[in-house]
């Protein structure tokens, strides 16, 4: 049923993300490619709780979900209120999803009684986002990353390269050019 959902959606996702580019920061859905590039550092079968922010049509979230282990919890934060309605009927009760900003996270953390995460994965076009509210979510990834934790997020530029370097001890960047558009990753651990 999720993947006749799926497949009706997919027709007006690029209607809905030019629609909404300040907030998705893209038109198209991200590629296989990007994703496996975004994902390829998490130890999924090690990891207890991943947060991922600005999920919005799902396509990380259900990759995310195929290769997490049983006993793990994914918490999506999303702004939009449609794509937020969309991600809460995938079935799978390990999917926590939030119609929040993602600064947020530690209210939502405290209220499943959860201490750290182990990774967050970030889909949030930090480049369209006012500086201060950039700096408000790097702040509350850092402190609620367990230490080693990853904070895994790409952009179509560079323009907040440098904001990660105060919040992680170690900022890699990676490069796909199979994605419209090529895309940057950033692999920030705590």
């Amino acid at each position: 049923m999720v993947k006749d959902l799926t497949a009706r959606w997919q027709n007006s996702d690029t209607l809905r993300l030019i629609r909404n580019i300040r907030t998705t920061g893209t038109i198209t859905p991200s590629s296989p490619n990007l994703i496996n590039r975004l994902l390829k550092s998490v130890d999924f079968e090690s990891a207890r709780c991943i947060v991922e922010l600005g999920p919005g049509n799902g396509c990380v979230t259900e990759v995310i979900l195929e290769r997490m282990s049983p006993d793990c919890k994914l918490i999506s934060l999303e702004l939009d209120s449609e794509f937020a309605e969309r991600l809460r009927y995938i079935n799978d009760s390990r999917l926590y999803v939030y119609n929040a900003c993602a600064s947020s996270i530690r209210k939502i953390l405290d209220e499943l009684e959860i201490a750290t995460v182990d990774h967050v994965v970030s889909s949030l076009p930090l480049a369209l986002i006012d500086d201060q509210v950039v700096q408000d979510i790097l702040t509350t990834v850092g402190e609620n990353l367990c230490e080693g934790g990853r904070f895994l997020q790409y952009q179509y530029s560079l323009a907040n390269y440098g904001d990660m370097k105060p919040f992680f001890r170690d900022v890699k960047l990676r490069f796909t050019l199979r994605n419209m558009p090529p895309a940057f990753v950033y692999e920030c651990v705590k």
